[in-house]
């Protein structure tokens, strides 16, 4: 039987991996694959900044299938965002108050760092803006996706949940007329969004410390989704 040639390059560009239960599982190149494992279904998605393997659905017990077990994970190359980072991103937002402003931190392959970008404004007021996105290096990604929404609160519009597609970190800064600004970050994953903790978590549950932040009760090694401390934020 002859496959047809459109089914065969969706599998190969999402193929399935049986999950073995006693050898290792072959590391995954760039992209993304599905999991069969015995404790579920789950998609791994493979950046050269990040690995995430999210799970898609359990799996009944019986009839026990010959796979091993998989765990829920999120890691990143560049260790953790640094907060000097994010503060030049701010200022450079209430420079343009009432305005908001788009960037995003670039991944470098080579050097293994992140660096600030500022978009190209196109059209800019207090509720909305449109932007272009300059050329990177050859070795760099857009890892993480970062606007402001002025003096408003951060939140996540219905615009952002239309553009924020793909496979990146999103996060959004609003009350940029305040001292601390409010925040908040997502890993957005094709369409679906997690929920990521971030410095500010601490201010409004001061009694956690970052490693138990968890990502929404799952994927429990997201103590990776770390912050480099920077004094202007006091954490």
């Amino acid at each position: 039987m002859t496959i047809d040639p459109r089914d065969a390059a969706l599998q190969s560009a999402c193929p399935v991996v049986p999950v073995p239960r006693f050898g290792e599982l072959p590391s995954a190149q760039p992209g993304q694959r599905v999991l069969l494992a015995r404790n579920g279904v789950f998609l791994e998605v493979t950046r050269s900044w990040m690995r995430c393997v999210l799970k898609l659905g359990v799996l009944p017990e019986n009839p026990p299938l010959p796979y091993g077990v998989v765990h829920e994970h999120l890691s990143f190359a560049f260790g953790v965002i640094p907060l000097r980072s994010l503060d030049e991103f701010i200022a450079h937002g209430r420079r343009s108050l009432p305005n908001e402003v788009a960037g995003a931190l670039v991944f470098s392959k080579t050097r293994g760092e992140l660096r600030v970008v500022l978009h190209e404004v196109l059209e800019a007021g207090p509720a909305a803006i449109r932007y272009r996105i300059g050329a990177m290096d050859a070795d760099e990604e857009l890892a993480i996706d970062l606007h402001t929404h002025g003096v408003l609160g951060a939140f996540w519009s219905t615009t952002d949940d239309a553009d924020d597609q793909g496979v990146k970190v999103c996060g959004v800064f609003g009350n940029l007329d305040r001292a601390h600004p409010s925040a908040a970050f997502r890993l957005a994953i094709n369409g679906h969004f997690l929920k990521l903790p971030h410095p500010w978590d601490r201010r409004e549950q001061p009694q956690r410390q970052p490693q138990e932040v968890a990502l929404q009760g799952r994927c429990p090694t997201l103590a990776s989704m770390g912050f480099e401390a920077h004094s202007q934020w006091n954490i």
